[in-house]
């Protein structure tokens, strides 16, 4: 255990789960729902490991981004029916409301809520199915990679439920505009890849084999060009945009700059752009690296 974790009674940053796979590269995470047979339909196991996933890795000062995939053919297809209980409550005077639908739709929301807790930056390597609360979570990611069978569909509207829950009401018009949700939340047509990125809901269109892999990529420029404390506050303040008025906005930006302004990387930073330290910092890199938190 490191002096970190000590300090502040942190347990170990171990993360090993029967339905997630975290594979650990450098400071990038690779995450992927790994039920394949059921299409990574998210079943009360999976979101339990995946929620605590979310809150653990927030206090990790050696993760500073993280992709999240799913393996198989599909990235998401909604929640797990096998974990639905239609039997009649079994405590008296304890309905369904109560027993299943509130507490199921707490689980399955608190994985978008602790998504945008989480301060590392989370890529989506998006491929297959994302269907119902697959759609949400992968509206929930900061920026997503398509691959080429990547489609999402609001696939509860077709059974009598809604076509909004798990953040997709909040996030899907945000990214693309609310006659464009409108449309793909409404109708509950399947939409693919192709057409998302042209509405911006993708950042890349890729080949199925190469998402992951592409979405790495985009994650080591982020580690590459920025300081850990510096991307963390970045994605702090996008989010807050999604709510601030202007005004607020301008203040939560220049409390975040002068924070990072006060850390030793920012310190490295600045030395490093002096045209006096040109030559140091070729002969010494190692000096003016940015380090982890």
């Amino acid at each position: 255990m490191s002096v970190y974790q000590d300090a502040y009674y942190l347990p170990e940053f171990t993360y090993e789960y029967n339905k997630l796979n975290v594979e650990v590269r450098g400071p990038i995470h690779v995450v992927a729902f790994n039920d394949a047979a059921n299409l990574n339909a998210m079943s009360y196991e999976q979101m339990a490991e995946f929620n605590d996933y979310l809150k653990k890795v927030r206090m990790d000062p050696d993760c500073r981004a993280i992709v999240l995939t799913g393996e198989g053919r599909a990235f998401c297809a909604g929640f797990n029916l096998n974990d639905l209980n239609l039997e009649p409550p079994v405590e008296e005077g304890m309905g369904r409301a109560q027993r299943d639908y509130y507490i199921m739709q707490t689980i399955c929301s608190d994985q978008a809520v602790n998504m945008r807790a989480c301060p590392q930056v989370i890529i989506g390597a998006l491929k297959g199915f994302a269907i119902g609360g697959g759609l949400s979570l992968s509206c929930a990611c900061d920026m997503r990679v398509l691959g080429e069978s990547y489609s999402m569909q609001a696939g509860y509207l077709n059974i009598g439920l809604t076509g909004t829950d798990m953040s997709g009401s909040y996030y899907l018009p945000r990214i693309v505009g609310y006659a464009r949700a409108a449309e793909a939340l409404m109708t509950a047509r399947r939409i693919k890849a192709e057409e998302l990125v042209a509405w911006g809901f993708g950042n890349k269109l890729v080949a199925d084999d190469d998402v992951v892999e592409e979405a790495v990529k985009m994650a080591e420029m982020c580690c590459k060009n920025s300081a850990p404390m510096g991307l963390r506050l970045t994605k702090s303040s996008l989010q807050s945009s999604l709510d601030n008025s202007f005004d607020a906005q301008i203040q939560m930006e220049n409390r975040n700059q002068v924070l990072a302004s006060q850390t030793d990387d920012a310190r490295r930073g600045v030395v490093k752009m002096n045209p006096k330290m040109r030559e140091d910092v070729k002969a010494h890199p190692e000096n003016y690296a940015f380090r982890n938190l």
